[in-house]
């Protein structure tokens, strides 16, 4: 993963050997849950020597703040990467209800253990966006006014395929005009191949690949699906053929031209003790938008989806609002204030990172923030 480190302003980054996670359950008294990516191996801390890295680690002030979310999480959520000319990517982002930091987790090329953590979910957005989406451009016409079953992104998907694979052949075969029109049966058929080959230099299975969850999704094409794209400007068709209309046009040049991969995300938590699946994410940037897909499941078990295209600023906006709504559900409350146990005072907390600030103290001791 390449580090944009003038981002970074902030935030505050550990390094871990993989040795070292035995040695931070040890020295954080911690047992770890469902959710952590990581479970302790009491014989390998027995026997092994934490590397120089985990000093920094064991002797911050943020000790507690990582190891509780490394370890014990309330929420996490898997990212995927991948897709068009994209490099494969897999991280984690971890919460807890005791404060707003959150902690992103890596894995480099050496194996080694990369911790980001951030003073709330707002400042991880603004790094994240400007590493992992577009800035966009504003005005981009709405695609999917409602939301609709999932077989209809998937029929749309597959005809922006099908354009950029007519690109593709009309340049091999030097043609100038590209075939827009198919069998029925061949779109069908050209379906089930791209779902089943797992090739992420095409959106279609792009999307299955890397959103946590997706493949598992029960899917039923029917011809109300095909009619409904078409409602959407995707095609025209009649009994036999399919051909590709304005709105696939549009779209499939945008993907042509400057698709940047995508990422899949999938949220769960512990709730009542238990590990839930809360909600799943694709994300399509392009140089035009940000193309967010959020799915959710209907009546009857159906899969549904909402699209929203974003310039950058707006995404951010719709992605603290998602926060907020897995928040509420594992019933976190932002910290306003809190009893000692010393004393009766009200305690205070950090506007900038989330940490207690003892009393008499005028600046923030973990991020130096003054204090009003």
């Amino acid at each position: 993963m390449e580090m944009k480190q003038e981002m970074l302003a902030g935030t505050e980054v550990f390094k871990l050997a993989p040795g070292d996670i035995d040695h931070l359950f040890r020295r954080s008294g911690l047992n770890g849950n469902n959710l952590s990516p990581f479970r302790y191996n009491a014989g390998q801390a027995a026997i092994s020597t934490p590397s120089e890295w985990f000093k920094a680690v064991s002797e911050s002030p943020r000790l507690t703040q990582v190891a509780r979310r490394l370890l014990e999480p309330d929420i996490k959520i898997v990212f995927n990467n991948g897709g068009g000319i994209a490099a494969d990517d897999k991280y984690n982002v971890l919460l807890s209800t005791d404060d707003r930091t959150v902690l992103a987790q890596f894995i480099n090329s050496d194996q080694d253990i990369l911790l980001l953590l951030f003073p709330d979910w707002e400042s991880f957005l603004d790094w994240w966006t400007g590493v992992y989406a577009s800035k966009g451009m504003g005005g981009y016409q709405t695609v999917f006014p409602n939301i609709l079953e999932t077989e209809v992104l998937i029929c749309a998907l597959h005809c922006v395929d099908i354009y950029h694979r007519s690109y593709l052949e009309s340049m091999l075969e030097y043609r100038s005009g590209l075939d827009l029109s198919i069998t029925r049966q061949d779109f069908v058929q050209l379906l089930k191949r791209s779902l089943a080959s797992g090739d992420k230099r095409w959106l279609l299975p792009t999307m299955f690949e890397i959103t946590p969850g997706l493949k598992t999704t029960s899917i039923s094409l029917t011809p109300e699906h095909l009619k409904q794209i078409e409602e959407l400007g995707f095609i025209t068709s009649n009994e036999e053929i399919i051909t590709l209309a304005e709105q696939t046009r549009l779209i499939g040049t945008e993907f042509i031209t400057s698709w940047m991969g995508a990422t899949g995300l999938l949220a769960t938590a512990i709730i009542k003790g238990e590990e839930r699946s809360l909600s799943r994410v694709f994300l399509a940037p392009t140089a035009f938008t940000n193309h967010l897909v959020s799915f959710e499941t209907g009546t009857e078990g159906k899969s549904r989806f909402r699209h929203q295209a974003s310039t950058a600023p707006e995404l951010i906006k719709t992605l603290v609002k998602w926060m907020e709504a897995l928040q509420s559900v594992t019933g976190f409350v932002p910290t306003q204030a809190a009893t000692t146990a010393d004393n009766n005072e009200q305690a205070k907390f950090c506007g900038k990172c989330g940490s207690e600030i003892r009393p008499g103290k005028k600046f923030c001791t973990s991020c130096g923030n003054p204090i009003q």
